[in-house]
């Protein structure tokens, strides 16, 4: 005979029924990431060590009992790159954690590592802010956040490369003190290529770090919910990978102290969240209505059209593209006409002379005379798409 079975508890099978079809039909068909195939120490095709990111997506792979595919793209452009990629993909372990990076068609799991520009230096040194880096000769790569950090700082000496590669031999032959490099990159290459003879130290301020999530395809429900449930329990081998890899794992020295700064612990990240900026662009209104409209007189900049561009494309093109046309949204200069309408010189004026530094922005404000910076906006002009 057949025992009858409440209602309740028949619910409750279902719910239990479908909850492992699900789980099973997940687990049934391979996990396909996207990833670089030449980003060390983050991924890598080819070759002995295949980077953080690849070894951790083996082992939530393992977790969800399944096997691993790979799309290898390229992640310059990351966001346009990882827009029309993921179409082909069910994850993605690399992308910012922070709430105003979003892309459509994806969700994201819990963060799971910080990264961070790191102080490189020789081993002795101490470090306790930015203070102790007046006097030093500081090695920078050319446009990134640690160049605009010093430059909008007084008292702070520092000399830019173009690569990575030129950061560490200038370091190797006297040439700098010390260098702000990106953390990472600088700890597997001190790890591997300089038998850890440099002190790789991270740093935490504005632009300065920041956090690592798993992008999801909206289109496997319940997949998030599984990677954060198999990163929850990775955690230990998680910190081995950071190990492994070099990343630095001493306390961040807070480089700009603020009301907004957050403790951000040693990799791998555990709980804490940074808080995100609400800013969606590098122009900003800044109280627009209380300022002086800026009088639009040119003529006597000196500049014709073509030399006004090429002013900009040697001062601005490596944040803005080549002729303001930046893959990246926010540093787009050719919409500038469309987001602050009538307004969008002062507000671009504005923004040159006092600069935005929690967005990246240095003030050029006494660096580029004025005249020049009007015949830089006048040349935008002429770049606007309406």
């Amino acid at each position: 005979m057949f025992k009858l079975i409440s209602t309740p508890a028949r619910l409750a099978l279902a719910s239990l029924f479908m909850a492992t079809v699900t789980s099973s039909a997940l687990a049934a068909e391979p996990l396909r990431v996207c990833s670089d195939p030449d980003n060390l120490p983050f991924s890598k095709s080819d070759g002995p060590e295949k980077g953080l990111y690849i070894d951790l997506a083996e082992m939530v792979g393992k977790r969800l009992g399944t096997t691993v595919e790979y799309v290898w793209w390229l992640s310059f452009n990351q966001r346009r790159a990882l827009r029309n990629t993921m179409e082909g993909c069910d994850a993605y372990f690399a992308l910012p954690a922070d709430a105003e990076y979003r892309v459509k068609g994806v969700e994201k799991s819990k963060a799971f590592l910080n990264v961070s520009y790191a102080i490189v230096a020789p081993a002795g040194q101490s470090f306790t802010g930015l203070p102790d880096l007046k006097g030093k000769r500081v090695g920078v790569m050319f446009g990134s956040p640690p160049q605009i950090l010093l430059a909008t700082r007084e008292g702070y000496t520092w000399n830019t490369f173009r690569t990575h590669e030129q950061l560490f031999e200038a370091l190797n032959k006297g040439e700098v003190d010390l260098a702000l490099m990106w953390g990472p990159s600088a700890g597997f290459d001190n790890l591997k290529q300089f038998n850890s003879r440099w002190q790789v130290l991270p740093v935490r301020g504005e632009s300065l770090g920041g956090q690592v999530a798993v992008a999801v395809s909206k289109s496997k429900p319940g997949l998030k919910d599984q990677i954060n449930q198999a990163l929850d329990d990775l955690q230990p081998e998680i910190s081995k990978l950071v190990v492994k890899y070099g990343f630095p794992t001493q306390s961040p020295i807070d480089l700009v102290r603020s009301t907004k700064s957050l403790h951000t612990p040693a990799l791998p990240l555990q709980t804490a969240q940074q808080k995100p900026s609400t800013a969606s662009s590098g122009f900003m209104r800044v109280g627009m209505k209380e300022q002086q409209r800026t009088e639009w007189v040119v003529a006597n900049a000196g500049l014709s059209p073509e030399e006004a561009k090429s002013v900009f494309n040697n001062k601005c093109s490596h944040c803005h593209g080549q002729n303001g046309a930046s893959p990246v949204m926010e540093r787009d200069l050719r919409k500038l006409s469309m987001r602050y309408k009538e307004n969008w010189k002062d507000v671009a004026f504005t923004t040159i002379t006092k600069g935005r530094p929690d967005l990246g922005m240095p003030t050029w404000g006494g660096i580029i005379p004025e005249d020049e910076i009007k015949s830089i906006i006048e040349f935008l002009v002429t770049v606007q798409k309406n």
